[in-house]
C-alpha cells in the first residue's frame, strides 16, 4: 500500500512537470527547428521561406519577430522571469546560441557564431518582449493606484 501511494505521488509530480515544462519545450522546439534546412528539402516550404527571408535585412526582421513572440510567450507563461531580467537575458542568450548551433549543424557546418545580424535580431526581439511586459506592469500599477 505504501509503495502504491509513493507511485501515485511520483506520477503526480511527473504530470506537473510535463504540464509546466510542456509549453516551454514546445516553444523552444519551434524556436530551434531548422527552418532553413526544411526550406532546402521541401520545395513547397522553401519557396515562401525564401520569399520572406530574401536578404540580410529580412533575416534580421525574421529573427526579431520570432524572438519577440517566443520571449513574450515565455514571460507570459513563466511570470517569475519578469522579476529577474538577468535570468531572462541569460536564457535569451542561451536560446540564440542553441538556435544558431542547430542551424549550422543542419547546414553541415561547424557553428561559428559570427552571424551577428541574426544575434542582433534575437537580442532586439527578446528585449522588446521584456520591455513590453515591463510597460504592461507599469500600466497595471498606474491603473491600480487611481
Amino acid at each position: 500500500m505504501c509503495a502504491e501511494k509513493d507511485n501515485r505521488g511520483t506520477r503526480h509530480k511527473l504530470r506537473l512537470a510535463f504540464r509546466y515544462a510542456g509549453p516551454v519545450v514546445l516553444l523552444l522546439a519551434i524556436l530551434w527547428f531548422p527552418f532553413d534546412w526544411l526550406s532546402t528539402v521541401w520545395p513547397a516550404f522553401g519557396k515562401p521561406f525564401r520569399w520572406v527571408f530574401r536578404d540580410a535585412h529580412d533575416h534580421f526582421i525574421g529573427h526579431m519577430i520570432l524572438f519577440l513572440i517566443v520571449g513574450a510567450l515565455i514571460l507570459w507563461y513563466m511570470p517569475p522571469l519578469r522579476r529577474h531580467p538577468l535570468w531572462y537575458a541569460g536564457g535569451l542568450i542561451f536560446a540564440a546560441l542553441v538556435q544558431e548551433t542547430i542551424q549550422a549543424l543542419f547546414r553541415g557546418q561547424v557553428p561559428t557564431f559570427t552571424d551577428f545580424n541574426a544575434f542582433k535580431g534575437d537580442a532586439l526581439g527578446g528585449m522588446l518582449a521584456f520591455a513590453l511586459w515591463f510597460i504592461v506592469f507599469l500600466l497595471k500599477l498606474a491603473l491600480s493606484q487611481t
